[in-house]
């Protein structure tokens, strides 16, 4: 199973993007809700994504897509 996580330059760029927004704000942004779960949680798979954000399994997958394309998440090796 595929599991995202954060890259080192994602969570430096939301770190700082936290300290400027609200945390209980920035969470409730749907642009945020993956990338609030990946801080707080590590690593996680869609599945996860999908019951945290309520989001459908292709609107967390694009969601991940533009994330990757970003640099804020990267996809872990398959094991």
């Amino acid at each position: 199973m595929d599991r995202y996580v954060l890259s080192n330059n994602g969570r430096a760029r939301f770190r700082r993007l936290r300290i400027r927004v609200n945390s209980d704000t920035a969470s409730k942004i749907v642009d945020y809700e993956i990338l609030d779960y990946l801080y707080e949680h590590g690593a996680a798979t869609v599945e996860e994504i999908e019951n945290y954000t309520g989001l459908s399994w292709d609107q967390v997958t694009n969601k991940l897509s533009t994330l990757i394309y970003h640099g804020y998440v990267e996809e872990l090796a398959k094991q």
